[in-house]
Parts: structure tokens; sequence; C-alpha cells
């Protein structure tokens, strides 16, 4: 069928070092081939790709932004960029579409009839979850948290109850300032017998990856997790 390009979900790095230790050969390759992307941030992105030392310049690429902002009617416009070639969707950082607005685009390629390919490389999701020492047979990625205070205490006793009722690892983030926030809170609230792992700055050369017994942490210094991204997951019985 003619004019069904292929939507590329390209991921990226947290951190970049100065040698490539998370991307696969095949995926530097196909990434090099493109020039059109949607990404959620522009500098990001375009960094990425001087990383990777893309062959063509910035100012001969198309770029969109498709961020949490990006109004709907405008994403559906993103099918002209499909129909007139191949096209990679960035996330800031991590995988694309995953816990990122760029699942709307994948969304509209399927039905538009697009193929989507997604390309191997890094989720700190998976990351944390193979590096925490939990079940990773039965597990739930949550997002944030609710910002109110009270709100999301309930809501960690609500996870605590059903991972020790489901045996369920439960995964969750917070915005980078606020992690020393959701941590103290976690160290509050759940029981000392319960387990949690602290994945920060995953891949990156200072990444921190920790499983402890809630009791454990309160004895030991405080990680630094200020305006680092981190995963933070629970395991209660």
């Amino acid at each position: 069928m003619p004019d069904q390009h292929t939507l590329y979900l390209i991921p990226t790095p947290i951190a970049r070092r100065k040698q490539n230790l998370v991307l696969p050969q095949h995926t530097l390759d196909q990434v090099r081939t493109l020039d059109c992307f949607v990404v959620e941030k522009m500098q990001t992105a375009q960094s990425f790709l001087q990383w990777i030392n893309h062959p063509v310049p910035d100012y001969e690429m198309t770029f969109r932004v498709l961020n949490k902002k990006t109004p709907d009617h405008e994403i559906v416009s993103f099918a002209q960029l499909l129909r007139d070639g191949d096209v990679g969707l960035m996330s800031e950082a991590g995988a694309p579409a995953v816990a990122d607005p760029g699942a709307k685009l994948v969304a509209l390629a399927h039905q538009q009839g697009h193929p989507v390919k997604p390309l191997v490389g890094p989720s700190s999701i998976l990351l944390a979850l193979m590096g925490s020492g939990m079940n990773g047979q039965s597990f739930t990625f949550h997002g944030y948290l609710p910002i109110h205070d009270s709100r999301r205490k309930q809501s960690i006793l609500d996870l605590e109850k059903e991972s020790a009722s489901e045996n369920r690892t439960q995964i969750f983030m917070e915005t980078p300032h606020r992690n020393k926030v959701l941590f103290d809170q976690l160290l509050t609230v759940c029981r000392p017998s319960t387990r949690l792992c602290v994945a920060c700055n995953l891949t990156a050369d200072n990444q921190m990856l920790e499983t402890r017994l809630i009791h454990e942490w309160k004895s030991r210094p405080d990680p630094d997790l200020q305006k680092k991204p981190a995963l933070f997951l629970l395991s209660a019985r």
C-alpha cells in the first residue's frame, strides 16, 4: 500500500556517556536514516542526535513537539508527516510512549494503518524492575502519585495493601525536585517489613539501585535524589 510509512519509536538514555553503552548498533543505524522527528523536547532531541553523530544537520531536519500540552487537533495533523515519509518518535528520556504523551501518536499511526516499529534501547521502568529483586511476574506501573499530601499518603497505603494481598510489585515515580518528599513519606507511611527499591539516574555513571526494608532505610543516611530522575518500587508481604 503506498504512503504507509513507518513510525519508529526511539529510546533515548537518561545519561549520555562519551562511549555508548546502552543503544545497539541497529537502533543507531535506523535513527541515522531518519530526518523527521516528533519529540517531547526539542533541545533534548537535537542533543541526542548530535551525540549519535546523525549525518543530517539540525536545520535540514523536520521537528514537531508533542508534550503533555500539545492539543489533540495538533497531534492529528502529525499524520501528514507519516504520509510524507518515515518518522521517529522520541521521549525526553527512556522509552517513547511509556509514561509519555507520545502514545497518542502511536495510536494515531495504528488508526491510519502505518507500521509501528519500537527500536531496542533502555527503559528505566524495566531496568528498575529487573534490578529490584521484586516480583517480575506481577507488577503495575502507576506513573505519578497524587501531589496532595493526604491523598498521596492514602495512595501509598492502598498500594502497599494491594502488594501484600496480590504479591504485586508497585512501581511509581515523582517529579525530580519532589523525590525527597516522596521518599520521606514512604518511610513514614509504610510498614517496617515492606521492601522499597530506589532506582535513580539509571544508565548514568552515578546510578543508584538499592532495595531495602523500610526499617533498614530509616537507619541509613538518606540517598541523594534531588533533581535526579528516580523510580520507586514497593513490595509488601
